[in-house]
């Protein structure tokens, strides 16, 4: 094939199996809850790398084919000295890779933060390297397995879904939203048979910033409530972050979708220790005890930052580091309080906890690997309301809900 042949053809596509022996778990890979979290990540980035460098390979240049010029013909003007003829050369500049190509690897190597435990700058200015947590005993972890999909969310404003959380009122029902919302303050709900749309909500007199995930808690009244992260700052200049807290409303499964308004909302404001700015994903609230808890995502490692309840505006107090599990995006405490869970965009754990102790205690002890679907921008996670099981959304137009069961 000539070099120009090679040039317009688009880039092999990345194998499938790049991701076999890759950050677990996925929905061929199974957890390993007893392998240390020093060696449970870091054998699998060379690897990856490996095979990304294999599947971005450029095509071979094909050697210059014969001169096609014809001869110089004679003629009566006066000849002039003719310039050397330069010798035939391959080109050494490689054909171009299809964009596509280069926006997977990219997405590949961002997600390399959330399983690599190589020593990494922090994400906190003069924070010391993060500690690892111990590693739960295989008995000690709860098995889950990668379910059938309900389906799709396809409404086609929802297209950046970055939280979950399963309503407790509404049996069935699921809410999420979008990360930067251009309708506005909106959260939308629908049905887990079938990912069935149901409508939306605009909550009066919320603002959007850059809303990150979502969580179901305690209300003042102690009702159930919906809690909304505008905790994001990738460029980390916020002087404070948003938490909107709000009563779920009543959704009623057979009427027509559309939208409502959901007045009534509270504004938490919140600053970190010190007036340092963080860029976080993941909002935990503790459906028993109304405590609060933020985690940062960095490629260092991701800080925990957490509120007593009740909930009040102030300042959050640092609650530890959750060492190589940088990238989080997203999380949530299950309905009992027994169980904590952080994901990153490939891989996600869990913490067994005392739901009598404070959510700021729950990542002090050993943690497990739980199973994960291979997602295109994995960010919302949240525990299913009857506590059998947990979904997964991805961000995207028309993202799959995955869900998971017990094993």
């Amino acid at each position: 094939m000539s070099p120009r042949a090679a040039a317009g053809r688009p880039a092999p596509p990345v194998p499938k199996h790049m991701f076999n022996g890759a950050c677990p778990p996925g929905p061929a890979l199974e957890a390993s809850p007893t392998r240390p979290a020093e060696t449970r990540f870091a054998p699998l980035v060379a690897s990856r790398l490996a095979h990304l460098a294999a599947s971005l390979t450029p095509p071979r240049i094909a050697p210059p084919a014969p001169s096609l010029v014809p001869p110089r013909i004679a003629s009566s003007a006066p000849s002039l000295p003719s310039p050397p003829l330069a010798h035939s050369a391959v080109s050494l500049v490689p054909p171009r890779i299809a964009p596509p190509a280069y926006r997977f690897a990219l997405a590949i190597l961002l997600s390399l933060g959330a399983c690599s435990s190589s020593p990494v700058p922090s994400d906190s200015p003069g924070a010391g390297s993060p500690a690892v947590a111990p590693v739960a005993a295989a008995g000690e972890c709860p098995e889950f397995t990668v379910a059938p999909s309900p389906g799709a969310l396809t409404p086609p404003e929802i297209v950046e879904a970055s939280g979950l959380a399963a309503s407790r009122r509404n049996p069935g029902v699921l809410w999420t939203h979008n990360d930067s919302d251009a309708n506005g303050p909106l959260v939308y709900a629908f049905a887990v048979d079938g990912a069935r749309y149901l409508g939306r909500w605009r909550l009066d007199g919320a603002e959007v910033h850059d809303w990150e995930d979502m969580a179901l808690g305690p209300g003042k009244d102690g009702s159930d409530a919906l809690y909304i992260g505008d905790i994001g700052d990738n460029l980390r200049k916020r002087p404070d972050v948003v938490v909107y807290r709000v009563a779920e409303p009543t959704v009623d499964l057979a009427a027509a979708a559309a939208e409502h308004r959901l007045p009534g909302v509270e504004r938490l404001v919140f600053t970190y220790p010190g007036g340092q700015a963080h860029n976080a994903e993941t909002l935990l609230v503790d459906p028993v005890r109304g405590d609060m808890c933020i985690v940062t995502k960095g490629r260092g490692g991701a800080s925990v930052f957490c509120a007593a309840a009740p909930l009040s505006s102030g300042e959050l107090k640092a609650a530890g580091e959750l060492g190589a599990l940088g990238l989080a995006t997203g999380g949530a405490v299950s309905r009992d309080g027994t169980l904590v869970a952080v994901r990153t965009y490939l891989a996600a754990r869990l913490w067994r906890r005392d739901p009598a102790r404070p959510l700021a205690e729950a990542f002090r002890g050993p943690d497990c690997d739980l199973s994960m679907a291979l997602e295109r921008q994995g960010e919302a996670f949240t525990f299913a309301a009857e506590g059998d099981g947990y979904y997964t959304i991805s961000e995207g137009l028309a993202p799959t809900l995955h869900a998971y069961a017990p094993r």
